[in-house]
């Protein structure tokens, strides 16, 4: 992706559902766009970045249903816990983190105009109708069948009838809500939104109706991402939607991807009792971010043996160096060519070693802000 001359780079990363975040898959994904968002704002390209909250999505009146507790206040609440993991893990916080609750005038309003050009129908909820978009499956390289596969395995598919969807791939973008969930009145019903038309509208409000990067995680390649994409481009009758699509990859515990269906999730607040939030952040961003990879113990200990010396070598040089040093241009030409490389970190990191090794704070300086941000080191 080439840089647009005299413009921002727009940056749209899906956020969390609010209702228990803080764990290091969330940590993961978002220090890696960090990360990407501090890179390109190194070498002079400045970036408007969006990062959202999904406060109206059915896990989360399902957890305030069986916590008892209004899905506003978990909401909230969890929001924060995220908001805090991230400050301490030292992210530069999104230029803008919209709220679903926040968007809904303007999701009905998208909704009525796919309507309106016939991208969409209504039967018991509001549907895109994807064979109006040529292309559906093509982010994902997914099969009709596959798709379909998908669906089911997520419970996701819904059922295909004359008072229902017309084919098994259309998706919400309306529905009605269960009586102990929030509805919004509409022209389609008392109701709410469907997941995926929430992105695209926030994505758009901020950054307009074409931007650079999407990104989230590789489980929301489809059918969320499919189907945003589809809508937007529908919507605006542009194309492409987004110019890079970046995923990160799944982040597993004890050979299995953190859930928290199946309770093996390690927070960042259990991380960061064992290790400074630097080591947190450093060990995060030590692996390649489109890859699967297992979160271990050791891992994090090397991580934090790593940045005590590195907070014990810029400690030393704070004290005895007399007047300002630029990097070694060797060293962080060796930094930059690494994260321009798809964004390689670890090779990055290397680069951080090697200019601990060779005693050149500036570099080090310069690559711990980028990769580190403005997490703590002790």
């Amino acid at each position: 992706m080439q840089p647009r001359p005299h413009k921002p780079v727009t940056m749209y990363v899906c956020g969390v559902t609010p209702y228990d975040s803080g764990h290091m898959g969330h940590a993961f994904t978002f220090s890696i766009f960090d990360v990407l968002a501090r890179f390109l704002e190194s070498g002079g390209m400045p970036v408007k970045y969006a990062q959202n909250i999904t406060d109206v999505d059915d896990p989360l009146f399902e957890r305030a249903r069986r916590d008892g507790i209004d899905w506003r206040e978990l909401a909230d609440r969890e929001t924060k816990v995220h908001i805090r993991d991230m400050t301490v893990l030292g992210w530069r916080p999104p230029d803008v983190m919209p709220r679903v609750s926040d968007e809904i005038p303007r999701i009905l309003a998208a909704a009525s105009r796919l309507k309106a050009s016939r991208h969409a129908y209504k039967t018991d909820a509001l549907y895109f109708d994807t064979s109006s978009y040529r292309g559906y499956g093509r982010l994902s390289h997914r099969t009709r069948r596959s798709m379909i596969r998908k669906l089911r395995e997520e419970e996701l598919l819904g059922k295909v009838g004359p008072d229902a969807k017309r084919d098994a791939l259309d998706f919400p973008l309306w529905r009605r809500s269960s009586p102990d969930e929030p509805s919004w009145p509409s022209k389609f019903g008392e109701g709410k939104p469907g997941w995926h038309i929430e992105c695209s509208v926030m994505a758009m409000r901020y950054l307009g109706p074409q931007i650079d990067i999407h990104g989230g995680g590789r489980d929301l390649l489809f059918s969320h991402h499919e189907s945003e994409r589809a809508q937007s481009e529908a919507l605006t009758g542009k194309a492409p939607f987004a110019r890079a699509w970046v995923h990160t990859g799944m982040v597993r515990y004890n050979g299995r991807k953190m859930s928290k269906s199946l309770g093996n999730l390690i927070k960042v607040s259990q991380a960061l009792q064992r290790a400074p939030a630097a080591a947190v952040r450093l060990y995060l961003v030590s692996h390649r971010y489109a890859r699967d990879w297992d979160f271990e113990w050791e891992g994090l200990a090397r991580a934090a043996r790593l940045v005590e010396r590195m907070r014990k070598f810029l400690a030393d040089d704070a004290r005895t160096r007399r007047r300002p040093v630029a990097p070694g241009r060797g060293l962080m030409a060796e930094f930059n060519a690494a994260l321009a490389d798809d964004l390689d970190t670890p090779r990055a990191v290397r680069a951080l070693r090697a200019a601990l090794r060779q005693r050149d704070a500036p570099a080090v300086r310069a690559m711990k802000d980028i990769l580190i941000g403005s997490a703590s080191l002790t």
